[in-house]
Formats: structure tokens, sequence, C-alpha cells
């Protein structure tokens, strides 16, 4: 395994990838050797040519705070009604997570946490000052969980012998979700495998 290597193409013979085109070099691909293919959709149709993914996204926002949580509180809770809506409690800060999210992305990141440690405190009863912290805005966290965009969700068999799609983005049967990416990685794994024996 090598890191730090952007992968910017493949060369294809007939049913096969024969090579993996990085930004130094180009790695030739064994006969008897898988690839599995784990990125974004948008990157995966920049390398495979006719590849249908998902392309219409949604945004997720996180929100973390510096701050000990009480030895009380819930490790998890979920909230209607308000901004957020999960809060995780660990040893060292608090976290928030806004799925479908896009209503957010312009809101001042000052602001937004303003209104995220608003929720915190008020259902865990704590100060209402800011403590230190920290905001992300993930345009492209999950792809739209529409009809249109469910049928475009490949297979991880693709039309070369020896590359393997992964992803929560590919047909797992589940939304985007971290459950359907770990059921896509162990279904890569098994095609990978069954390849390699054979």
């Amino acid at each position: 395994m090598r890191l730090g290597r952007r992968l910017r193409g493949m060369d294809f013979e007939g049913a096969r990838v024969t090579a993996l085109k990085f930004s130094d070099e180009a790695d030739p691909v064994a006969a008897d050797r898988p690839i599995i293919l784990a990125v974004a959709p948008w990157i995966a149709q920049e390398l495979l040519p006719g590849l249908t993914a998902p392309d219409e996204f949604r945004a997720i926002v996180n929100g973390h705070f510096r701050i000990a949580p009480p030895a009380n509180i819930e490790p998890m809770v979920g909230l209607v009604g308000g901004t957020a809506e999960w809060i995780f409690t660990f040893p060292d800060r608090i976290s928030v997570t806004v799925s479908g999210a896009d209503r957010l992305l312009d809101t001042d990141r000052q602001v937004l946490a303003e209104q995220l440690w608003a929720d915190v405190a008020k259902v865990h009863a704590l100060p209402p000052d800011l403590p230190p912290w920290q905001v992300l805005k993930e345009r492209r966290a999950t792809f739209a969980a529409t009809p249109d965009q469910a049928r475009k969700r490949p297979d991880a068999r693709t039309a070369w012998s020896n590359l393997i799609l992964a992803g929560d983005w590919t047909d797992t049967g589940l939304p985007a979700t971290i459950e359907g990416a770990l059921r896509s990685g162990f279904r890569a794994a098994d095609l990978a495998l069954a390849q390699a024996a054979v």
C-alpha cells in the first residue's frame, strides 16, 4: 500500500483494467489481481467511461465543541425541532450532526456554532456560553435519497472483469449510511476474493 498518490486514470484492454495511472507513474495490474475502486461517485465517473452513478447530493453539517461533558449525560441524543439533529458525547468534546443540511450551507459558521450550541445547552442543561468550536460543512456528503438517484446506483461488479466498485453510493440496498459503506466493502472484498481464487 502506498499513500499520497492520486489516481488520475486507468488503461483498459478489452474487459480488463491493465494499468493504474497515478500523478507520478503508471502501475501495471497483474492479470490475477482484482482492483477495488473506493472513491466518490463523481471521481469514479471521471475514471470509468460510461459509468452511471448518483449525481445529486445533500449536505451534512457537523459541529464540534471542546468541552468535557458531564458524566451523567446520554452518549447520543436525537432532537426534533432544533437546528441540531443528533448530539454525541465523547470524553473531550460534544459533537452535533445535521443531515440533509443544504439549508445551512450559507449560514455564517459563527452563527451556526451558536445555534447548534444553544440546542446542546438546552438538551443537556449546560451553560449557554459557547465553548471553543469547529463547524464543518460537507456539501456532497451523501447522494440525494430520491427514486431517480437510487436508479443510478451501480452494482459492485463493473464492465471490467477485474474492477470492483465500493462505496455507500453503490447499490447496497441501504441509503448513504455507514452501514451501507460497510456492506459495500464486504461485498467488494467477497468479489475480490472470489476472483483471486479462480
